[in-house]
């Protein structure tokens, strides 16, 4: 693990970059309440609970304010990016996995932008990316689902891959894992046309090319199979069983079963972060109405998250973690949330002969 010293300096930096995008210090100064709101682990996600400004403000700044946010997008990527080359400097042949993998927040309401029933959930359907490499996680880049007669998750899912730099491509060993959701020929090709490796889970009917009607579900943990409908590579394939149901997966390489299983696995760490990013960083909380909300709204999710994820040493669980983050990259915020019930009773402390200051000393 680099130096989390160093982690810290780069959140700052990064926090700097994404605060100094807005053109006017009243959006600076809103766009800092916001983020320091999602950096709030304790807090419930609603605008009217940031400090220093009003819901309005937010609301405003959220959805009517024309800011770039795809200049903060492409601020967030790089950093990303260029933490995790970082962090594979002097390595060898260091394996880089892409998670990628479609979740859904359910919603009520239906005003707000791209709700359809997909996989009989009534909400917005997300497909993301997730890059891992070592204890580094960052969500780098996501797409809605927009229903029938849009791109499919798989569509979309390739387009996110296609995102992924030269230059990471070149320093890593690139591995993409993804549920069974994306055993389709086409996103295998796809996958194999990046020059990505990858772990796929497959349905127990998925047919391969063995005379008569032969499944996965027929073959052996660790047999070489080629898929019915995909036949122009090998594949090895892991059988693993999980109380009364066994799962299937097949791998570009030709590995040992016991490898794909493991590799496989570690799939579930997408899993992790979707809870996280949902119950933690409130991204189940978006109750916008527009499609630029919703956009900056997952923007601060992801841009809060990695902020955590810089600042996250072995012994900080992830609220913790974001605390840090909060202190590192906002300390002015930090002071005034500490300040604030102080400032709620100046006029107590007046009429005792108190008064209240709050300067900065000279470091």
């Amino acid at each position: 693990m680099w130096n989390l010293k160093l982690r810290g300096e780069r959140a700052s930096i990064l926090a700097d970059a994404l605060l100094a995008v807005p053109s006017s210090s009243y959006q600076q100064r809103s766009l800092k309440a916001a983020l320091g709101l999602f950096l709030d682990l304790k807090t419930k996600k609603a605008l009217h609970r940031a400090h220093t400004v009003s819901a309005s403000a937010l609301s405003r700044l959220l959805n009517v304010y024309e800011w770039d946010t795809a200049a903060c997008w492409a601020t967030l990527v790089q950093a990303q990016w260029e933490a995790l080359l970082l962090a594979a400097r002097r390595k060898h042949h260091p394996r880089l996995r892409l998670c990628v993998d479609l979740t859904s927040v359910p919603k009520t309401g239906r005003e707000l932008p791209f709700v359809r029933v997909y996989n009989e959930v009534y909400g917005l359907h997300l497909v993301v990316l997730y890059a891992v490499y070592g204890d580094l996680k960052f969500p780098v880049g996501y797409r809605v689902y927009r229903g029938k007669g849009t791109p499919s998750p798989v569509r979309l899912a390739l387009d996110l891959l296609s995102t992924v730099p030269p230059e990471v491509s070149r320093r890593f060993d690139v591995w993409v894992l993804a549920d069974s959701g994306f055993e389709s020929a086409a996103f295998l090709q796809g996958v194999r046309d990046l020059s990505f490796e990858f772990v796929v889970g497959v349905r127990s009917t998925r047919r391969t090319d063995h005379p008569g009607y032969v499944t996965v579900q027929d073959c052996q943990h660790g047999s070489w199979v080629n898929l019915a409908n995909w036949p122009w590579e090998t594949l090895t394939l892991a059988r693993v069983d999980r109380g009364e149901r066994t799962f299937f997966s097949v791998a570009s390489q030709l590995l040992p079963g016991d490898c794909v299983a493991r590799e496989g696995g570690r799939r579930w760490a997408i899993e992790s972060f979707f809870k996280e990013a949902k119950h933690g960083f409130g991204l189940n909380r978006f109750a916008l109405r527009t499609a630029q909300g919703l956009d900056r709204w997952v923007l601060l999710v992801f841009a809060a998250f990695t902020l955590a994820m810089l600042c996250r040493a072995d012994t900080l669980s992830l609220e913790q973690a974001a605390e840090v983050a909060a202190r590192v990259a906002l300390p002015l915020l930090v002071v005034q949330r500490l300040t604030a019930p102080l400032w709620q009773e100046e006029e107590f402390l007046r009429q005792h002969g108190y008064s209240l200051t709050l300067s900065r000393c000279k470091t």
